[in-house]
Order: structure tokens, then C-alpha cells, then sequence
């Protein structure tokens, strides 16, 4: 099971959520260990909640989910879980996943919807 304190990674001591933010990390954690049960596999948390010069220190963009928590990244060297994220089973998590071009040792998986998709994939876009 993911837990609030692996997405939260001790940020919000720094950055107390507001209460719309302890919904969207409720929705992501019910989103993702719902993936985490039809997986059957262990995931590792690599980036969770990246507010302020959390989210600036990893590079990460100023619209990024991560700040609101509507993301999580995992460890995926082996690409397991990659291959794993078929549209399918994505669209039954409610979850949208970026490129795996661009994220290649690692899989970022959102609630928000995207603007963009990667061509022939629903649930899988360009960042």
C-alpha cells in the first residue's frame, strides 16, 4: 500500500496542506493503490509533494501536479511498471501517465487530465 507519508515525504511539515489539498492527495492515494492492487508488485515513491523549492530544486515545471498533488512519481528502472500501464489499466485507475520516452527510469502517474497525448495512447502524454 502507497502511503500518505510517502507522497507527503515530510513536506508538509514545511508546507501544511489546506483542506483541498488533503482531498486531491486522498484522490491520488486511492488512484494509485488501486494500480499498486492490480500490479501486485511492491512500488517505490521516488517524488510526491514538491511544493515551493521542492518542486523548483527537481526541475519541475510552475503548473506542475506535484505541487497540488495530483502526482506521484515511482522508481521504474526496470520498466516493469512502464509496460505494465496500459491505457486500460489506467483508465480503471483514473490516471494518466507521462511519456515513458521522457520518463525513462521512472513513471509519473497524474490525476489531472493533460492537454497533450502521446499519438495511438489515451492515457499517456508529452509533458
Amino acid at each position: 500500500m502507497i502511503t500518505r507519508d510517502e507522497v507527503l515525504m515530510g513536506r508538509d511539515k514545511e508546507y501544511p496542506l489546506t483542506p483541498e489539498l488533503e482531498t486531491k492527495l486522498n484522490n491520488l492515494l486511492i488512484a494509485v493503490n488501486k494500480l499498486r492492487q492490480l500490479y501486485g508488485k511492491p512500488m517505490s515513491v521516488s517524488s510526491g509533494y514538491r511544493p515551493g523549492h521542492y518542486n523548483t530544486k527537481a526541475g519541475g515545471g510552475k503548473k506542475s501536479a506535484h505541487l497540488t498533488l495530483e502526482a506521484v512519481d515511482f522508481k521504474d528502472i526496470s520498466r516493469e511498471l512502464t509496460n505494465f500501464c496500459t491505457d486500460e489499466i489506467l483508465e480503471k485507475c483514473g490516471l494518466f501517465m507521462e511519456d515513458p520516452a521522457i520518463a525513462t527510469t521512472w513513471v509519473h502517474l497524474q490525476l489531472r487530465k493533460p492537454k497533450s497525448r502521446v499519438d495511438g495512447r489515451t492515457r499517456v502524454f508529452k509533458p
